[in-house]
Order: C-alpha cells, then sequence, then structure tokens
C-alpha cells in the first residue's frame, strides 16, 4: 500500500493481564484480530544473545498458545532487512472472551516476563527494545482470500511477502471517508495480478484507526502495485484525511528458525 519499562514485577504483570482479561466486555462476539509489535535489541550481554533468547521464547508461545480454545491462527511476521529484529505478531481469535482468556494463561503471562524484565536474563536487561505494543481490531471486509486463508505455508525469504500498513486518520476529521478509500482501494488491488488477500481491520478503541493486511505472492508483485495509478489515486485523496503517515510494515512469515541479520528463514 502507500508511501514504544522495564524490570516490571511478575505479579503486577500477572495482575495486569489477569484484570484485563476478567474486565467486562463492550466488544462484539466478531473475531478479534490482535496485532502486536515486538522490537528485540540485537545485542548480547552477560553471554546472553537477546535476538536468539526472545525468537526462542517468541516460537515457544506461539506453539503453546496453538491449544488455547478460541484461536483462529498465530503468525509470526518479520520485518525484511535490515529490520529484522522487528516483527509483527497477528493473532485472530473467535471472539473477545476467548482473547481475554488466552490474555491470562500462564504462557502469554511467561512470555511478556521473559522478554521485557526477566532478571534472570542478563539482570533483567532482555530483551525488547521498547515495551509490547498490542493492538485489537474487529475486521471491516476482506477482498479475496481472508486471513488467514491468505497466508502461505512456506516461511521465510523464498515465500510470500505481507505487509501491515497503519493508517490513523483525523479523530476530529472524515473518518468515514477515509474508510470508504479503504475500502474501495481494496476493491481495486483485489484485481491485482499477484494478490492473495487483502483485509481491512478497525481498532477497536480507537475507531479513527485502521490497518490493512495484504499477502502478495511475491515482493515484486506488491511493488508493482505500489506503482500503479489506483495506488497514487489513494495517497492523493486520503492524504488530507490523515493525522499522520501511513506506517508500512513489509514482512516474511516465520517458521522456527530466526538469523541474526538475516531475520527469520526456512523452515
Amino acid at each position: 500500500m502507500w508511501t514504544p519499562r522495564r524490570n516490571l514485577s511478575i505479579a503486577v504483570l500477572a495482575g495486569a493481564l489477569t484484570a484485563a482479561a476478567a474486565a467486562p466486555s463492550t466488544a462484539s462476539a466478531d473475531p478479534i484480530f490482535s496485532i502486536t509489535h515486538f522490537d528485540v535489541i540485537p545485542i548480547t550481554v552477560a553471554g546472553v544473545d537477546f535476538q536468539q533468547e526472545a525468537y526462542k521464547i517468541l516460537f515457544r508461545y506461539r506453539e503453546a498458545s496453538k491449544t488455547d480454545p478460541g484461536l483462529v491462527s498465530f503468525s509470526i511476521l518479520d520485518l525484511v532487512p535490515p529490520e529484522t529484529n522487528h516483527s509483527e505478531i497477528v493473532q485472530v481469535w473467535s471472539g473477545d472472551a476467548a482473547y481475554r482468556a488466552h490474555l491470562a494463561n500462564a504462557h502469554t503471562v511467561a512470555f511478556r516476563w521473559k522478554v521485557q524484565g526477566d532478571p534472570a536474563l542478563a539482570g533483567g536487561n532482555c530483551c525488547v527494545g521498547s515495551p509490547i505494543d498490542d493492538r485489537q481490531y474487529t475486521l471491516v471486509k476482506s477482498f479475496k482470500a481472508p486471513w488467514p486463508k491468505a497466508l502461505s505455508t512456506k516461511a521465510g525469504p523464498a515465500g510470500a511477502t505481507y505487509v501491515i500498513t497503519y493508517v490513523d486518520f483525523l479523530q476530529n476529521g472524515n473518518v468515514a471517508a477515509g474508510r470508504r478509500l479503504l475500502l474501495d482501494y481494496g476493491g481495486k488491488t483485489a484485481k491485482a495480478d499477484g494478490l492473495a488477500g487483502y483485509g481491512v481491520l478497525r481498532q477497536l478503541d480507537r475507531p479513527n484507526r485502521f490497518a490493512t493486511l495484504e499477502a502478495w505472492g511475491t515482493r515484486q508483485s506488491y511493488e508493482a502495485w505500489q506503482k500503479d495509478a489506483a495506488t497514487s489515486a489513494l495517497n492523493a485523496k486520503a492524504r488530507p484525511l490523515l493525522g499522520s503517515p501511513p506506517d508500512h510494515r513489509v514482512t516474511i512469515l516465520c517458521g522456527s528458525t530466526f538469523v541474526n541479520g538475516k531475520g527469520c528463514t526456512a523452515p
């Protein structure tokens, strides 16, 4: 598409997550998309390689979450070079209750504790460079294959390209017009060569904020679409409605291997 601490006590962290899970929900029973930015410091301290440790913990968290009731999909998308120490964690849950129950599970608490303050890892300094940033969304509309059906099973650079774009419209502006632009662009993008799927999401607690999920067969197909007249038209029409420039994250799917400096590789 177009052109975030340290040393929290585990009791406080667990309590916060449990409280969030138990709080009354104002959300509907529609599926919940949770997108989390994961930013790892690329250093080694006291013999602890932050990247290797963090991704090992992250992969373990993904596997443990697979048995959680209501999980539809759990994908780790690694940014392409040179930002391979950054990833987007995309989870889809059957509804708000399932997502909140997941937050209170022991493996969720353990994951967050270990990567942002466990004193057993480099004196509590491992591993993330900024607090874990979670945002929850509801689906507005899918074009072509819906997420996660648009995902390929092939991980690493030889697999598909996935693009997450965060779109922030002016809170007191014409959000409805911005939404219509995204949906119109989604319809046009559905006809682009190489597209597997395109989804428009709306943030639950900030209705002026949206995210789009794109799945492309190749990066070349995605980059070619950025030069299309439809993309240029979107940029021009959306610019006066935006509160900040769109934030694009071009990524690949992670399997079970992370290589420092290269990111996620097969398998």
